[in-house]
């Protein structure tokens, strides 16, 4: 009896000691699972950590060189005059042009062991672009910009290059940009004067740098950029005037204007001295009247009394057109009106337009790459490129001289009152309009001479003494066409293979 109830308590406990291995098993290998899930999600995050901070320096990198460009930019354009000019002190305060002051250095060949070497990011080497000069002082080249200073962390830095391309041009041909050349020494069939250049922006950025050495030995992200920029003028989309004097309205009665012509601006010997308005379609415009005012223009040899004009163009002594020696020539008891002086039936009725290509209702897009001012207090002779005036005057006080015949001034005056006082000088062309204020005015007081040319599109005002301008194509040219930089088509990359 004794066995048959240990058998029955046997088959009775049985079971219930085996239901929890089961569960147990189990257990274990969820928490084995979970734990593989753990490692495994840990080492991803790691790794996309590892991705992301990678990320986020090569980031940083690049948007430091992105700044070193930027900064690159401002340096050049507030250089523009000098950049590709060989002259000893260009300026009036003395400075002297990069090519004298030995700022270029032309590439050299056999540079490919080094690729850091500036020269090696030229995007392609053939007979339009191995002409090139890279910047060099004292052995460095790296440009004195101090971008460093203000970015926003301590273990970034950045390192800009420049190369220079002095286009050689030929104005009349179908496709005036011919290449690259050594400056004053023609490669092709233009004259590479400087005048027209191409700079090629080198930057690397560096980003979790330790260290005072290069960015490629202490930074452990790098990026590398270039841009090309070129030099522009406000006028680059329209037309220059080839004669000294354009105007809308008729000169007052009162006072002189007296005006050297373009000799070869109605073709070959035959001068133009004045473009006047005689479109009577121009809906707010008053069709100019050569008689109504008084004029004397007489040729440059007669108005300078030498054969030669001076190479600072400025007069030395009296300068001015006699009647006997006139062109043309206008008083209250004379009246000459030579060829020189030109009323057009289809003179353009937006004057802004004509010279600058942008529609006077838009010129907001000229007034923004211009420097902009509110009087003209501030000029002398040694500014240079573009200034736009807005507000109620500006004034040119007695004396002054503006700009010079090296490095000459686009004056855009939207001033209510443009004031020239006696014995004021100068250099570039002014452009007067009404676009900011429907009255303004241009007025002289005195002897006053322009070295260039003068659009005028607004009114002329009173004239109280005579007011003198120069043509001088050269000054006009540079003065239009200069003073901005502008990034070059399809002129920006990330890379490039043979620079490092």
């Amino acid at each position: 009896m004794n066995k048959a109830i240990l058998r029955i308590q046997t088959i009775a406990n049985t079971p219930f000691r085996q239901r929890g291995m089961l569960t147990t098993f189990t257990g274990v290998m969820i928490l084995v699972l979970l734990t593989l899930m753990m490692f495994f999600a840990i080492r991803v995050g790691v790794f996309e950590q590892r991705v992301s901070a990678n990320d986020s320096r090569q980031k940083l990198a690049f948007h430091t060189a992105e700044s070193g460009i930027a900064y690159a930019k401002e340096f050049f354009l507030a250089n523009s005059v000098l950049i590709a000019s060989n002259e000893e002190a260009f300026l009036a305060d003395g400075s002297d042009g990069w090519f004298f002051s030995g700022r270029w250095t032309l590439c050299p060949a056999g540079i490919d062991a080094d690729k850091s070497h500036p020269c090696n990011a030229r995007s392609v080497i053939n007979p339009q672009t191995e002409k090139m000069y890279f910047y060099n002082v004292d052995e460095n080249s790296f440009l004195p910009i101090q971008p460093n200073n203000v970015l926003p962390g301590d273990t970034e830095k950045v390192e800009v290059q420049a190369l220079l391309c002095v286009l050689e041009m030929v104005n009349d041909d179908e496709i005036p940009v011919k290449g690259c050349s050594e400056l004053g020494v023609p490669q092709f069939a233009g004259d590479p004067s400087g005048n027209y250049f191409m700079l090629t922006i080198l930057a690397r950025g560096g980003a979790d740098c330790v260290g005072n050495d290069s960015v490629k030995e202490d930074c452990n992200a790098m990026a590398m950029i270039s841009e090309q920029v070129s030099n522009f003028g406000a006028t680059g989309g329209g037309n220059s005037p080839q004669v000294p004097l354009t105007t809308k309205t008729s000169f007052p009665p009162s006072g002189t204007a007296e005006v050297v012509p373009n000799p070869n601006a109605g073709g070959v010997g035959v001068p133009v001295s004045v473009w006047m308005n005689d479109n009577d379609s121009c809906a707010n415009g008053v069709a100019a009247d050569p008689s109504s005012g008084s004029w004397a223009t007489c040729e440059m040899h007669e108005w300078y009394g030498v054969d030669k004009k001076p190479d600072d163009m400025a007069c030395s002594g009296l300068c001015v057109c006699t009647e006997a020696e006139s062109i043309s020539f206008t008083d209250a008891n004379t009246n000459i009106l030579g060829i020189d002086l030109v009323t057009d039936e289809d003179f353009p009725c937006d004057l802004f337009q004509f010279y600058f290509g942008v529609p006077s209702t838009n010129y907001e897009v000229v007034k923004s790459t211009s420097q902009i001012i509110t009087d003209c207090d501030s000029l002398d002779e040694n500014s240079f490129g573009v200034y736009w005036v807005t507000g109620s005057d500006c004034r040119v006080n007695a004396n002054t001289v503006i700009g010079s015949a090296k490095s000459p001034v686009l004056l855009i005056s939207a001033a209510t009152t443009t004031t020239f006082s006696g014995g004021a000088k100068f250099f570039g062309v002014l452009f007067v309009t009404d676009v900011e204020d429907p009255d303004a005015e241009l007025v002289s007081i005195g002897t006053n001479t322009v070295y260039g040319s003068v659009i005028n599109d607004a009114t002329l005002g009173a004239y109280n003494g005579t007011f003198q301008v120069v043509w001088a194509e050269d000054v006009s040219e540079k003065a239009g066409n200069g003073g901005g930089l502008g990034n070059v088509l399809g002129g920006w990359s990330d890379f490039h293979q043979d620079w490092e």
